[in-house]
């Protein structure tokens, strides 16, 4: 074997068994180095190689799948429903008497929003922002924001990945996201100004939750089903002092 092919060899396939392969080897300390930093790099690359995959790794990737698939129908609904409601403001603009049937006592109203279905709905559009955040939020970080809903959080509350403010169904609202037990929990807090339908226990496919009036607001908490939320509002409960 000559000293072109023995490079190659040693460098493609450090494991090479071949006679002529090994005799060279073992004819030379130079060539037997050469031969055991290829091996050396070889396991060191296999070791950089291997990534410990979660054990709910597939369970997270058919909860994304799903997320998506409800995302794209709700999409696809709200632009039909946006197509119906241009042609009823359009029949509504040219015929005047459709003003005096929805001005009449009786004419239709929206229905109250359910506090259990918007969270359970905020929480699926923006599970793919939030999905992976990890902000590490301090206290001082919380405590700032708390403070626009009159409460405060003390050590023991846990670890915050993420809090800030958002829109929910149009009412000003904190979202926090709390390392659960046996994953993510969002936690909303929603003052009362938003005049939605209380709902105590609330679930979905994928998700469940609970909530509880504090005060002047209410507090929303939202997670996978086998998720004890209950523990998350005990704790909430004790480390948060609320002036509302």
């Amino acid at each position: 074997m000559d000293d072109i092919l023995f490079r190659h060899t040693a460098i493609a396939t450090p494991n090479d068994k071949s006679d002529d392969f090994l005799s060279r080897v073992a004819a030379s300390d130079c060539a037997k180095k050469r031969v055991d930093d290829a091996k050396e790099f070889d396991e060191l690359l296999k070791n950089s190689l291997k990534i410990d995959v979660p054990e709910d790794l597939a369970d997270k990737i058919m909860l994304e799948q799903s997320f998506a698939l409800e995302r794209d129908k709700n999409v696809s609904a709200r632009w039909h429903i946006a197509i119906a409601a241009s042609i009823a403001f359009v029949i509504g603009v040219s015929l005047p008497i459709m003003n005096g049937i929805l001005n009449s006592p009786g004419s239709l109203q929206f229905a109250q929003a359910d506090i259990g279905t918007v969270a359970l709905e905020h929480v699926k559009n923006e599970y793919f922002l939030t999905a992976k955040a990890n902000e590490n939020a301090s206290l001082q970080t919380v405590n700032a924001k708390l403070a626009v809903y009159g409460a405060q959080a003390k050590e023991g509350l846990g670890e915050v990945l993420f809090v800030n403010y958002c829109s929910f169904e149009g009412t000003s609202a904190l979202h926090m996201i709390l390392n659960g037990e046996k994953g993510r929990v969002s936690v909303f807090i929603v003052p009362e100004d938003g005049d939605f339908k209380p709902s105590a226990e609330f679930s979905s496919d994928h998700l469940k939750g609970i909530s509880e009036k504090m005060g002047k607001a209410s507090l929303v908490i939202v997670g996978e089903p086998d998720e004890p939320l209950d523990m998350t509002k005990n704790k909430l409960q004790e480390s948060i002092k609320w002036n509302i």
